[in-house]
């Protein structure tokens, strides 16, 4: 079997652990004790993986993209991804100040301010091959 997976269907795949995440945070009543932190931060640590490892693969596939919109593309599902991901840990955070609540949604935020630069460094480079070379500015060939 010959299959592909296409950076949307990586997307898909990694946002239920985000959802369950919340699910888990819902059902915990007592937030500061011991046993609610510990599951909830098994979450929290299956949720940062799934982030580092998503943001691993929009790299790798960013390298071997034909061509430039397509590298856009992947940067901007990838800011996306975690834009979703920051939604559901902002409330958290608050919730579950002892669990690594804190540290995940800063990790999340620097992984979407990445994948932004790294989309607007490619929509300049797009813009960039649209520019006419002014004329004087190299050596005309005799």
């Amino acid at each position: 079997m010959n299959t592909c997976l296409s950076f949307n269907d990586i997307l898909e795949i990694n946002q239920p652990p985000i959802r369950e995440m919340a699910r888990i945070a819902n059902q915990l009543t007592d937030s500061e004790s011991a046993a609610a932190c510990e599951t909830f931060g098994r979450q929290v640590r299956l949720v940062e993986g799934i982030v580092v490892q998503t943001y691993g693969l929009a790299a790798a596939l960013a390298r071997k993209a034909d061509n430039l919109n397509e590298v856009a593309e992947v940067w901007r599902k990838m800011s996306a991804f975690c834009q979703s991901a920051l939604e559901v840990l902002a409330g958290l955070r608050e919730k579950f100040p002892r669990c690594g609540t804190a540290e995940l949604y800063d990790l999340v935020l620097d992984y979407k301010l990445a994948a932004d630069q790294r989309y607007r460094g490619v929509q300049e480079e797009i813009a960039c091959q649209t520019l006419e070379i002014p004329k004087g500015l190299f050596p005309e060939r005799m």
